[in-house]
């Protein structure tokens, strides 16, 4: 062995490989001296059983924008109407005019309908099976009532019925003979399931509301329209405007019943599918 190859051995000898030294072993630190271990967050605390909740909404929100717009819209046509009187000739512009067709309102009269559509529906996948076609029904008369806002076919099924009977009056409008007998068998069929769940009084409110406007001042716009046959004068436009802030208004009531209603319904949101967590 060369001179080279005892010095790189020394070198490379270790304390703990000679038999002079001492190995210590190394002192445990007592529990209560050890540093403390950070603390995991706590968990989120989950609804209580029984108390399930929908978690894609935050309904207060959505029910004060609707709202917040429907005031605007209302205020904006009533505020064009005080204008123009004693100004001849002077029209509510027709892109805030209440109870014009293809126009703001009307867009967001639509709109409200698919969302309370969208709605049922979300309670309706969330329902037992016996139970399930109704909330459908609901949905799909929500979803044919918001296309028929910006499609006006009621207009040309008035129409049809106004010249084949000869209706007056009340009935000029002669659309809210079919409406009413649909919503009559509507409400026979699904009513007594809707009472069944929370919210149900403000959505049979919001309903009542809707339907005041829709059918009961409308019938009432007919007959003033066939005595006047003016839809630009000042009581037309103030009797439009008001049947359409009373169809609005019932829309975000309705609204408001119908997310507590979901809210009551077990929607909660896990993964990518709904669970019922009332069963």
């Amino acid at each position: 062995m060369t001179a080279q190859h005892r010095l790189d051995r020394q070198h490379s000898h270790r304390a703990d490989d000679d038999p002079a030294t001492e190995v210590i072993p190394r002192v445990q630190e007592s529990p209560s001296a050890a540093a403390p271990a950070p603390e995991e967050p706590s968990p989120e605390p989950e609804a209580p059983a029984g108390v399930p909740h929908l978690a894609l909404l935050r309904p207060a929100s959505v029910v004060k924008v609707a709202a917040g717009i429907a005031a605007v819209l209302a205020l904006a046509h009533f505020a064009a109407a005080v204008y123009g009187l004693g100004r001849p000739g002077f029209q509510v512009p027709a892109a805030i005019r209440l109870g014009n067709e293809l126009n703001v309102s009307t867009w967001f009269s639509s709109v409200l309908h698919l969302t309370n559509a969208a709605i049922l529906g979300l309670i309706a996948a969330n329902s037992v099976r016996r139970e399930r076609w109704k909330w459908v029904l609901l949905s799909v008369s929500c979803a044919v009532v918001a296309m028929d806002e910006v499609a006006a076919n009621h207009e040309h099924v008035g129409w049809i019925i106004h010249t084949t009977f000869g209706t007056t009056g009340f009935l000029t409008y002669a659309w809210i003979i079919p409406a009413v007998v649909l919503v009559l068998v509507v409400a026979a069929l699904c009513l007594p399931t809707l009472l069944r769940r929370p919210g149900a009084v403000v959505v049979v409110v919001g309903a009542a509301v809707f339907l005041f406007g829709a059918v009961g001042l409308e019938s009432v716009g007919g007959a003033l329209f066939e005595r006047t046959g003016d839809v630009q004068a000042f009581a037309y436009n103030v009797l439009a405007g008001t049947e359409e802030t009373f169809e609005m208004a019932g829309l975000v009531i309705a609204m408001a019943g119908l997310l507590r209603m979901a809210g009551g319904s077990g929607l909660r949101l896990a993964g990518e599918r709904f669970v019922d967590g009332a069963r």
